[in-house]
């Protein structure tokens, strides 16, 4: 498993390399979906200090901080912990095939998603769609894919998919 540096490819954002130890190898599914989270964490850096810790056993592909800033934590080649128990047009363990982007909100409805994150998510959402070819119908939210269903209701409902509309078919 390579903790080498930040996937390549992202010449026109800055994203950080914080490598976590919690992932593992990826197996020889294609990346073909995109999962959107909410922290519940409020601040970028106590949710970077989570996915660091061994025993909180969780962890993403991407962090996006209120203000824009992006911390990768698993290379994409990599099978980051993000999911859980988890299905998608009949495919279980999204893990598996997905990458997983954690956007720093509490979760609440109320807790506002930046400006700042819907401009680096967009950013982050195009270089991703390219390189992997996704589909519109397969960006989806953490409670679309959670089993059982109900059990996850990230990212929040305040989230607003049509921000992100060009990628997406809700």
């Amino acid at each position: 498993m390579d903790l080498g540096p930040v996937d390549e490819g992202y010449e026109k954002m800055k994203v950080e390399w914080i490598p976590t130890g919690n992932f593992n190898a990826r197996p020889s599914e294609t990346i073909d979906l995109i999962v959107l989270h909410h922290t519940v964490i409020p601040t970028l850096e106590d949710t970077v200090k989570h996915f660091l810790n061994p025993e909180s056993k969780v962890s993403a592909h991407y962090v996006l901080g209120k203000d824009g800033r992006l911390v990768q934590m698993v290379r994409e080649s990599d099978r980051a912990w993000h999911a859980g128990v988890s299905s998608w047009k009949g495919r279980e363990n999204c893990n598996d095939f997905s990458i997983g982007i954690e956007i720093v909100n509490r979760g609440d409805g109320i807790d506002e998603f930046t400006e700042q994150q819907y401009t680096v998510l967009n950013e982050l959402l195009d270089e991703l769609v390219k390189r992997y070819h996704i589909a519109d119908d397969m960006i989806v939210g953490h409670r679309d894919i959670a089993l059982p269903p109900g059990r996850k209701v990230d990212p929040a409902d305040n989230f607003d998919w049509a921000r992100i509309a060009k990628f997406v078919n809700r």
